[in-house]
């Protein structure tokens, strides 16, 4: 359907419909909502910095969020809004004014024309750019009695939660608890006999194919999951590999899992054949790939003990494309109702899973979630997964990831006309 506008004259109507864009209620956050000319087209939210962080920490930090905002195609303006929990009664100005000064300049000297600034406390909220803005700031009942909803189609209308909200997993019946539990320790036991991990997750491979469970799982009722599924499901993705496919099957479809399924065939022979870790290969893979920009040889790389081919080499570049994927390198969009059918399945399986079965689901939670542009919600689950294994290696990559602030290309790719989501426009 086409984006239904909603026009806002006043700051206290603006800042409704702030949680409506970004689909929950802020909590100690700068959201950034960016407008096309008079209409909104985009917004996201970020963490506050501290109060008491240094003043050359808030530029920087400003410097990486206007910098973001810089990639929003048509983009032109912006309203920085603030979430505090500090009280607006209870400082000299409204909270955090320094760093929305920095943000509103930094802001204006991308080119950005600022429309406003605004502040949400504890008790009251109030605007940065207006002079007569009363020092107890203006009421909060503004915000919460605003009649902009009666201009809203009643769908559009999302009943809103805190960032919490989408990481709650669901009550699951202990004795099913206990038989997954017990499915997954049996599938261990049979698959315990092979060597290497390389070998054991190309067995599974051979016994149950992980493009086929993907598509299937996707149109399991997660409320009347069985314990076997819950458990072939929740030991595939053991296997980074079929995890990661799997993850970028959900997002992608088929074909993608098609795609990282070959390639994840051809590193388990590689492996197999050269003996060598992952890491060295994708060393040796990213050296071969330099080479082959350069137009010189492979000898002096070491290349051609994993590249014994054009053929071959297309299929390394198909992985690169793959990890282009998983990085968000890409304009091309995950579907969002696949990703939602794998939340719902991956929570379910998170809550029946052992303990220490649970790092693997939880990143592939936090990656569909950064992927749907949910890096608040992701960040949850990925330090669950680092309470139960600070180790985990998939966990750490995805913490350094959303902890550089970096979001996916698609994320600022133009919204197709026939997205349900309100537009603002701002007079």
């Amino acid at each position: 359907m086409p984006n239904h506008i909603v026009k806002t004259k006043e700051a206290h109507d603006f800042l409704a419909l702030v949680p409506q864009l970004i689909g929950f209620t802020p909590h100690n956050s700068v959201v950034l909502v960016a407008f096309r000319g008079n209409r909104t087209c985009g917004a996201m939210r970020f963490n506050l910095p501290q109060a008491n962080v240094p003043a050359t920490v808030e530029k920087r930090i400003a410097t990486s969020l206007i910098g973001m905002l810089c990639k929003v195609p048509g983009a032109d303006a912006v309203v920085p809004v603030i979430y505090t929990a500090v009280s607006v009664s209870s400082t000299r100005g409204l909270p955090h004014e320094r760093f929305a000064d920095v943000l509103a300049k930094r802001a204006e000297l991308s080119g950005f024309l600022v429309r406003d600034a605004l502040c949400v406390g504890s008790d009251a909220w109030g605007s940065f750019l207006d002079p007569r803005c009363p020092a107890a700031g203006h009421p909060l009942r503004q915000i919460f009695s605003s009649s902009v909803y009666a201009a809203m189609p009643q769908e559009l209308v999302h009943g809103l939660g805190s960032v919490h909200s989408g990481t709650e997993l669901p009550t699951v019946d202990p004795a099913l608890k206990e038989r997954v539990g017990a499915q997954y320790r049996r599938l261990q036991k049979g698959f315990a006999t092979s060597a290497t991990r390389p070998t054991l997750v190309s067995r599974v491979g051979e016994v149950i194919n992980p493009v086929e469970l993907a598509e299937v799982a996707l149109g399991w009722e997660p409320s009347a999951l069985t314990a076997q599924d819950a458990a072939t499901l929740l030991f595939l993705v053991q296997g980074p590999g079929a995890r990661d496919q799997m993850m970028v099957q959900f997002a992608f479809g088929r074909e993608a899992g098609d795609a990282a399924h070959a390639a994840n065939l051809r590193y388990w022979e590689l492996q197999r054949r050269t003996g060598l870790t992952m890491d060295d290969i994708v060393a040796l893979e990213l050296a071969a790939e330099d080479v082959r920009v350069a137009g010189t040889t492979g000898a002096e790389s070491g290349a051609e003990l994993v590249t014994a081919d054009e053929a071959e080499a297309r299929e390394r570049r198909q992985g690169f494309l793959m990890g282009d994927l998983m990085l968000g390198n890409t304009l091309e969009r995950p579907e969002p109702d696949r990703c939602d059918r794998a939340i719902k399945l991956l929570k379910t399986v998170v809550a029946l899973a052992p303990r220490a079965a649970r790092p693997a689901p939880l990143c592939m939670l936090a990656w569909l979630s950064w992927a749907l542009g949910c890096g608040s919600v992701a960040g949850i689950f990925i330090d669950q997964a680092l309470v139960i294994d600070r180790q985990y290696s998939m966990a750490q990559l995805l913490n350094t990831l959303l902890g550089s602030g970096h979001l996916p290309d698609w994320a600022f790719r133009m919204a197709a006309d026939d997205e349900e989501r309100p537009d603002v426009e701002k007079a």
